[in-house]
Formats: structure tokens, sequence, C-alpha cells
């Protein structure tokens, strides 16, 4: 009873489409990337990435990248001929059809000179000071896709990436989960260390200076901080 010509129950049929069906629902996430917490992962990690790329090539050409990243998927570092600075170009989880490239901002300013004695000749050494800024393209909808500062913390920042990745927390910290005034606040920031010459010298003087122009309704950014 209940059974077609080959010998199947109704029950048989329905467990086999319960079965499928259940399948369907556990692969949904990841076949549309629907995890919200993995997609944040994989484009913090994306940011990384392209910080590292973007550190060496500034680091080794000792000048400033603002904008366009992806030529360095085909630039070679020098000294090692088949590697480049950023082995594959990737985008935000997030993204829709029309993919988005990460905003990249890198800046290179000399640092002091360091004399050491080697085999008894005194010579002298300019110390790099580099900073580089990643930001996802959706962080106005997505405002957890920000590279926390204990990342910077283990990659030996110079000075220069020290302010900056303690005034990216700070931003962070303050908009919360307000990703429209996060994305906002982070690329004033980022203009700020295009447009202005002083800028390192005045984050040096005054640990709130940076900010300071951001947040203006802060009171406690407006006083020079005791060191």
């Amino acid at each position: 009873m209940f059974r077609n010509q080959r010998g199947f129950s109704v029950y048989n049929v329905l467990s086999i489409i319960l079965f499928l069906a259940l399948v369907f629902i556990l692969a949904l996430p990841s076949f549309f990337r629907l995890d919200p917490e993995k997609n944040t992962e994989d484009c913090i990690n994306n940011m990384k990435v392209i910080w590292v790329a973007a550190t060496d090539f500034i680091t080794n050409n000792k000048k400033d990248l603002d904008g366009d990243y992806k030529f360095l998927s085909k630039t070679r570092k020098p000294n090692e001929s088949k590697a480049v600075y950023l082995q594959d170009i990737s985008y935000c989880p997030e993204s829709g059809r029309e993919k988005e490239d990460y905003i990249v901002f890198g800046k290179y300013l000399e640092g002091e000179t360091l004399r050491f004695t080697d085999g008894g000749v005194v010579r002298e050494e300019k110390k790099h000071n580099v900073g580089v800024i990643v930001v996802c393209p959706n962080l106005d909808k997505h405002p957890a896709h920000i590279i926390p500062k204990a990342f910077y913390e283990n990659m030996q920042p110079t000075q220069l990436q020290n302010y900056m990745s303690d005034d990216l927390a700070y931003i962070d910290e303050q908009t919360a989960k307000n990703g429209k005034r996060k994305l906002e606040a982070i690329m004033q920031y980022i203009n700020i260390w295009k447009n202005d010459a002083t800028a390192f010298e005045s984050r040096k003087a005054n640990r709130y200076s940076l900010l300071a122009r951001i947040f203006p309704e802060k009171p406690e950014l407006q006083t020079v901080p005791v060191e």
C-alpha cells in the first residue's frame, strides 16, 4: 500500500526530500556567503594581506601609495625574481556583483638617522617610517570590517604606524556600530595625512591633534595631554 511500481513508499520519498532539503539549508550560508561572522573574518584577513603587501612596497620604494593597489599583484619584489608583493586580488565577501576595491593609503616618511659602529667604522642608516591604512568599501554597512589594533602590534610597527593604529582604534571605539560615521571619520583621517605636511609633527606633539579635527564635539580632545 502506498508504494509505486519500483517499491518506494511515500514515506521513503518524503524522507529523501526532507534529507535533501536539510542538506540544502545547511549549505545555503556557505554557498551564498550568508554567515556574517565568517564574512567579517574573511574580509579582515583580506585587508591584513593587502596591508603587508603595501607596507613592503612602500618600505622598498620609499614613496606613498594612494588608491590603486592592484599593481602590487604584478610588481616583483627586489632580489626575488618570482615573488610579487600581492599574490591575489580579493574582495569583501559582502560585495555584490559589482565588486568594489579596498581603499588603501600608505605614507612614507624619512625616519631618524641611526649611527652605529660596524667593525670599527661608524655608519649611518636611515630608519623607515611607514604607515598603511586599509579600509573595507562596505564598512558603512558592516562596521565590524576593520583590522584590529592587536594585528599591528604584532607586526613590528613603525612610529607612524603606531600613531595611525592608535587613532583608528579610537575612531572604531567612538563610532561603534555606526558604520556610516566610521567610514566617514576614517576617510577624513586619511585626507589629513594626504594633505597636511605637518601631520606627523603635529601628532607627535599632541596625540589628540588629528582626532580633534574629526571629533570637534569632544572637549577632551581639544586640550594638549600631559605626557
